[in-house]
C-alpha cells in the first residue's frame, strides 16, 4: 500500500494536570507554568503522524520518530482540548515527512514538520539492547 500526500489524521487529547510544564521538572531548580507543556505538544504532534502510518504496517511492524521541528505558538489550560492534525508530505528515502498544526479552542498553538520511519519491533528493540551492553 502507498500512502497518498495529503493524507491527514487528528487526534483530540485533553490536557490533564500531569500534562501541564509544571508537573514536568527534571530537577529541584525548574520552575515551569501550568500550561500544556511543549514535551507532551511534541508527543501529541508525533502520535497524529504515526496515526496516518498504521494502515501500511505490516506483521511486527510500528513506527518511530526520527526528526521533530516544532513551533509552540501559545499555551493552553488545563481542561482544554488540544486536536493534532498530521498531513503527510512525502518521502525521504524510506523516511515518511509530516507538516503538523496543533488548535485548541482558541486558535492555533503549534506547528512544525516530523519526520518517522517504519520499522520492526523486533530490530528496533534490538538495537537498542546491542547498545545497552545486553
Amino acid at each position: 500500500m502507498t500512502l497518498e500526500i495529503g493524507a491527514n489524521a487528528t487526534i483530540e487529547f485533553k490536557v490533564e494536570a500531569k500534562d501541564l510544564a509544571k508537573n514536568l521538572g527534571i530537577s529541584s531548580d525548574d520552575n515551569f507554568p501550568p500550561v500544556f507543556a511543549t514535551a507532551r505538544l511534541v508527543a501529541l504532534m508525533e502520535c497524529s503522524a504515526a496515526k496516518v502510518l498504521i494502515p501500511l504496517y505490516g506483521e511486527g511492524q510500528l513506527s518511530v520518530g526520527v526528526e521533530v521541528n516544532v513551533k509552540h505558538l501559545a499555551p493552553t489550560l488545563e481542561g482544554d482540548t488540544a486536536r493534532s492534525i498530521a498531513t503527510f508530505t512525502g518521502m525521504e528515502g524510506k523516511l515518511y515527512k509530516f507538516s503538523i498544526e496543533v488548535f485548541d479552542s482558541s486558535g492555533k498553538i503549534g506547528e512544525g514538520t516530523h519526520t518517522r520511519a517504519i520499522v520492526t519491533q523486533e530490530r528496533l528493540m534490538d538495537g537498542a539492547n546491542k547498545r545497552a551492553g545486553k
